[in-house]
């Protein structure tokens, strides 16, 4: 820990939505790597919108500034226009792969969530904070607010290999930024790509505290018995949590009675009737149940392609969860790679037979966990992590 912190140092994380009732693994980076600098001493600001849901961004939280957890938070209202049938055919273009005018990309982005009252507040103020972080990279609040002031921008984008990153005002806004700050090794080559750079900024990534589960207390609260495959996170199609459940499927209907799949998480998912006695959908758990969840599962999966850092992969580790993780995407893939801790699947048969191979070979399941145990304590302490953010920021010590 460092003996004294820079008496100048006063960062804002600028993030539509902040809490700890938000879920969402950008909203839990800010959140966690403020409240970790907070604890360590440091003056920490979050400036956020109102908004609790992503996809209403209705207004709930009490506008104004409160404190959690040592953080200074100040919420401004979110303006939205989803509902708009014009910002509607904007996104849709996008997801179809189109690039689009800039006039369409500011109606995309002006669309999705953004707040004048956040907007105006860094205009009149940004010379209150050292560093203003935002993230993550495709809302109006960092492209907006991010431009007003580049040369204390920090953009820590989350990026995923999706029509969004390739648009011309993303690539501008990330080139605009006094620096990028990434989350994994994989996401950084993927803006190498993007920004046509051999550097395009550090990897930080996000720290993580050990903590105990108790697999007897999960049985004990849920009616899952013998062996089971776990899925943490949103619940939803972008996270392939569909195909991760048809996958289940077909191998139950091959290996009867060899594991169940347990769900946790925000969204809606859809288990068919004749399955609801091998697939188990809990839903939002409290932080304890999760972490009792992951001492309790034999393999945990993250099917996901979309990722830039995966929080619960990371969290299963080290609870000396073995992983599945897919192929395709090359955040998780390197994560398994770099640890030992975890097979990869590409199609039905890679996943049967990975899943398989767990959960009949339990030794081999035991030492990949411990593997990814080793590599996420080694790798994502928060004393590594915060080291490598106050290089990152520049940040002097003393």
């Amino acid at each position: 820990m460092p003996a004294r912190p820079a008496a100048d140092f006063h960062p804002a994380f600028v993030v539509p939505r902040y809490g700890e009732e938000v879920i969402g693994g950008a909203e839990n980076l800010a959140r966690l790597t403020a409240e970790e600098l907070a604890r360590r001493g440091y003056r920490v600001s979050a400036l956020t919108t109102q908004a609790l849901d992503h996809h209403t961004w209705k207004n709930h939280y009490p506008a104004g500034e409160s404190t959690q957890n040592g953080v200074r938070v100040t919420r401004f209202p979110a303006e939205t226009r989803l509902g708009d049938p014009a910002v509607h055919r904007v996104i849709k273009s996008i997801s179809e792969g189109a690039r689009l005018s800039e006039d369409e990309q500011t109606r995309w982005l002006e669309g999705v969530v953004t707040s004048e009252g956040l907007l105006g507040h860094i205009r009149e103020n940004a010379g209150e904070y050292s560093h203003l972080l935002f993230l993550p990279y495709l809302f109006g609040t960092t492209y907006f607010g991010s431009m007003i002031v580049p040369e204390r921008s920090y953009i820590i984008p989350c990026l995923h290999d999706e029509p969004f990153a390739h648009q011309s005002l993303i690539t501008r806004m990330l080139t605009s930024a006094r620096g990028l700050i990434f989350n994994s090794p994989g996401e950084r080559r993927l803006a190498s790509r993007l920004l046509d750079t051999s550097d395009p900024g550090p990897v930080v990534g996000m720290g993580l505290h050990p903590r105990d589960g108790d697999a007897c207390a999960f049985r004990n609260r849920y009616p899952v018995r013998g062996d089971f495959l776990l899925y943490a996170g949103r619940r939803e199609a972008g996270k392939n949590t569909p195909l991760l459940i048809e996958y289940f499927r077909r191998f139950a209907a091959s290996r009867p009675g060899a594991a169940s799949l347990v769900l946790i998480g925000a969204g809606d998912v859809r288990v068919p009737p004749d399955s609801s006695h091998i697939v188990f959908d809990l839903g939002t758990v409290t932080e304890r149940e999760k972490w009792d969840a992951y001492a309790a599962a034999r393999v945990f999966c993250q099917p996901s392609v979309n990722e830039s850092f995966s929080i619960v992969l990371l969290e299963s580790w080290l609870a000396g969860t073995p992983a599945l993780v897919n192929r395709d995407c090359e955040v998780t893939r390197e994560h398994v790679r770099a640890s030992g801790g975890g097979l990869a699947f590409g199609d039905y048969p890679e996943f049967s037979l990975a899943l398989l191979a767990l959960l009949e070979d339990g030794e081999r399941a035991d030492r990949l966990g411990e593997a990814g145990r080793r590599y996420v304590i080694g790798e994502y302490n928060w004393e590594s992590v915060i080291g490598r953010l106050l290089d990152a920021l520049g940040v002097n010590d003393s």
